[in-house]
């Protein structure tokens, strides 16, 4: 890629006011903006006169960005990357009631929800499949969605037992159910084993792959069979036929020419039913509804649903039935498993877009992992998607997988997400809506301030239009590109010039470098040439006049190269070392991060949108987790860890009787003592172990932090200590802390004698 730059001397300055409106310009900030001066919004970039302004207009808006960190908490940050509110995944306004009798009115509903808080959202579900009703409900605030469910859930209203459960939280915003209070039993069906006779191979080998395709329809299945008894020279055996099976059900397996059956294991699958409901309701446990699957039994096994009021109640019930052997199954074991499920709502057009990979994941899991289920539900205008499975971590991977495929597939080349400003820009957004216009059923989703291409459809339509869009992508990189440096005269250019040169050669072309102050130019000799004109054009009708002073980099302490200037403080930095001071701050993790001016003494934070605009999309995002996990470390009082090995979601305490349920790993929590949930049981005694701590804290040099109360050892080193949780700084001696530091080391001279090191004797 060639590249030349052409420098303009500019010899006049042009004073422009402030906008009216003091906040800053989101297009701006996603680089997307070309207004300019004419915009209603603040550029940060720009130079505004405010000398005309009232004294409050000047105030500087209040800017926050907000993140998502880990896919379920969402973080605001303010200047410096402070965090100014963190909402849990474990932290949801909705509730969830189920099993409520379909007589029962809305208003009813309501009235009896008001009662624990402002509702501000209600939708009720009709198509539950066990005759009642269920309904989502937004309750103002977390906190009364939480309360409203202790209260409520397993009481008697409308004279029916209601549920209650709060979402867990999905990576997409929107919640999912979990339910463990299912039990799914399984024993064999009723049938009976056939032998078909055969003349020749032919005929018993496409008796055979009849069986095979219509699997899907009957799960009849059948083998060549050489042992007793031998039907005809050669004998098909066929197995879980249904048990009324006549030779003339027979006759579409290729005619045989004679047939026989084994006697049925059993022959009513309702006596079972009731056996099993006996022997659950006379050891005491409530059941809730009990469904049995109808009819082709898959794999030759009977599948029956049995809800329980609590998941105690569904554990109970598995030590019931798991591997007994009643009569009335003709012996044959029954198993019961504890089941854990997960269920989803979608839109109908967002199903449609991913459909084919649901079904593609839903063969492939079924495969995979073992006992698992993925069951899809339809409806008016959404479609439910409900996966089970035995073991909580199969479950926790089937969400994992399926919010992956629900998220779309990110557009990639070589590993590397591929993105260009052209896709951001008019063009590059028509250019995609074209695409999805040729390739019917292909949605592009284009996220500037991400800078990725998310697509969603037909895995074949995805690789057709990945294929175009790798191809656009290196016509874009693959342009001859110069720089023109336009200094002072940006502001100008954008105003006169920019809008008109855009439409003459095409938005996709031009690149306007908001820090760099120059006009980055894509293409052919002809292209620059027309850029180079609209340049000397505003070079002579606007005469800026340059600032003479060089001010120093408070990184580097040298000359400012490719400056960047802080807003507020006006203090200038070399792009590549406020990159480096960025970058930085990803491994020492010392937030807020404050502007270096004035030898460290500046109290300006450095804004969100500088991050943004030097770093790279990756970068940005390992900043904003790093001053999340250090605002964590500073409040070990508010923020908890879920205890699951390597999982990052963290969660407030709550009063005594909830249970919290981890969006990411699905662990069931005690909010009370921090560990996996423990039904029926009180918290576990803890004194032993912090006995032991105790005495270990007695035998070294240990003192508890007097900002966040956390244990510090003091090993070596001078008496200047540092909380490496909440960064307070502290005097070992006395304990006293100081704010940034400062004055720390005269106040252990004049207090104390020294620092508390070696080079005390030295006089230093």
């Amino acid at each position: 890629m060639n590249s030349s730059i052409c420098s303009l001397e500019p010899f006049m300055h042009v004073k422009h006011p402030p906008p009216k409106n003091a906040e800053v310009c989101r297009r701006w900030l996603r680089g997307i903006c070309e207004r300019g001066y004419d915009c209603r919004y603040v550029h940060g970039d720009l130079e505004y006169d405010k000398s005309i302004l009232p004294q409050e207009s000047r105030l500087p808006a209040p800017f926050f960005y907000m993140a998502t960190v880990h896919d379920h908490m969402r973080v605001k940050f303010g200047a410096g990357f402070r965090v100014q509110e963190v909402i849990t995944g474990f932290e949801t306004p909705w509730l969830y009631l189920s099993n409520i009798p379909f007589n029962v009115q809305h208003d009813d509903i309501l009235h009896l929800l008001s009662k624990h808080g402002t509702v501000q959202d209600f939708c009720m579900d009709t198509s539950n499949q066990r005759g009642t009703l269920g309904v989502r409900a937004r309750f103002s605030s977390d906190i009364e969605a939480r309360n409203a469910n202790i209260v409520l859930n397993g009481t008697r209203q409308w004279d029916s037992i209601i549920f209650t459960q709060l979402p867990v939280n999905t990576a997409h915003g929107r919640g999912a159910t979990i339910q463990d209070t299912a039990v799914r039993i399984e024993w064999e069906a009723p049938s009976i084993v056939g032998y078909a006779g055969y003349s020749t191979e032919a005929q018993a080998k496409n008796a055979i792959a009849i069986a095979k395709a219509t699997y899907s329809e009957t799960y009849i299945w059948a083998h060549m069979y050489s042992g007793l008894p031998q039907m005809a020279a050669y004998t098909v055996r066929f197995c879980n036929l249904p048990i009324h099976t006549t030779k003339e059900h027979m006759s579409k397996y290729s005619k045989p020419l004679d047939m026989m059956w084994n006697m049925p294991n059993y022959t009513s699958v309702n006596e079972v039913a009731t056996f099993l409901r006996h022997r659950l309701e006379s050891n005491g446990l409530e059941i809730i509804s009990f469904d049995i699957l109808a009819p082709p039994y898959r794999d030759g096994r009977v599948k029956a649903w049995v809800y329980f009021p609590t998941p105690a109640a569904a554990k109970a019930a598995c030590q019931l039935l798991h591997f007994h052997k009643p009569m009335c199954t003709g012996r044959t074991r029954i198993f019961a498993y504890h089941m854990q499920s997960l269920s989803y709502i979608i839109p109908n057009d967002q199903y449609t877009q991913i459909q084919d990979d649901i079904t593609n994941l839903r063969e492939r899991l079924h495969r995979e992992v073992q006992g698992s289920t993925f069951t899809i539900t339809f409806s008016a205008k959404s479609v439910t998607i409900r996966l089970s499975t035995v073991d909580g971590k199969d479950l926790k991977y089937l969400k994992a997988k399926f919010e992956q495929l629900r998220g779309g597939e990110v557009v990639k080349h070589n590993g590397e997400v591929l993105w260009d400003r052209f896709f951001s820009l008019p063009a590059g957004k028509a250019y995609l809506r074209k695409l999805e216009a040729i390739h019917l059923g292909i949605a592009i989703r284009e996220n500037p301030s991400r800078q990725r291409l998310t697509l969603f459809g037909d895995s074949g339509l995805r690789d057709i239009v990945k294929a175009v869009l790798v191809q656009k992508h290196s016509e874009l990189q693959v342009r001859e590109k110069r720089s023109f440096i336009l200094g002072p005269l940006i502001g100008p250019f954008m105003h006169f010039e920019f809008p008109s040169l855009s439409q003459t050669l095409g938005p996709e072309k031009l690149v306007l470098d908001l820090w760099k102050r120059e006009l980055v130019v894509s293409g052919q000799i002809h292209d620059f040439r027309i850029a180079l004109q609209a340049v000397q054009r505003i070079q002579r009708k606007q005469n800026p006049r340059l600032q003479h002073g060089v001010a120093s980099c408070p990184v580097c302490l040298g000359e400012v190269d490719c400056p960047v200037t802080l807003s507020q403080c006006k203090h200038s930095y070399c792009r590549a070392c406020l990159i480096s001071y960025f970058q930085a701050a990803i491994g020492n993790g010392f937030f807020p991060l404050m502007c270096l001016g004035n030898e460290n003494n500046c109290t300006s934070p450095l804004p969100i949108s500088l991050a943004r605009q030097v770093l790279l999309t990756g970068e940005f995002d390992s900043l904003a987790e790093a001053a999340f996990e250090a605002y964590i470390h500073e409040h070990p009082n508010e923020f908890h860890y879920c205890p699951s090995p390597d999982c990052m979601q963290v969660y407030r305490p709550a009063p005594s009787g909830n249970t919290l349920q981890c969006p990411s790993c699905l662990l069931r929590i005690c909010p009370q003592c921090h560990v996996e949930q423990h039904d029926g049981f009180d918290c576990p005694d803890r004194d032993g172990g912090d006995h032991l701590f105790n005495q270990w804290i007695k035998t070294h040099n240990v003192k508890n932090c007097p900002s966040c109360k956390v244990p510090i050892e003091r090993a070596e080193g001078c008496n200047h200590v540092t909380c490496i949780r909440c960064r307070t700084h502290i005097c070992w001696v006395c304990m006293q802390t100081f704010p940034r530091g400062d004055g720390i080391y005269n106040h252990m001279r004049a207090e104390h004698g020294g620092i508390g090191n070696a080079f005390d004797d030295d006089g230093l």
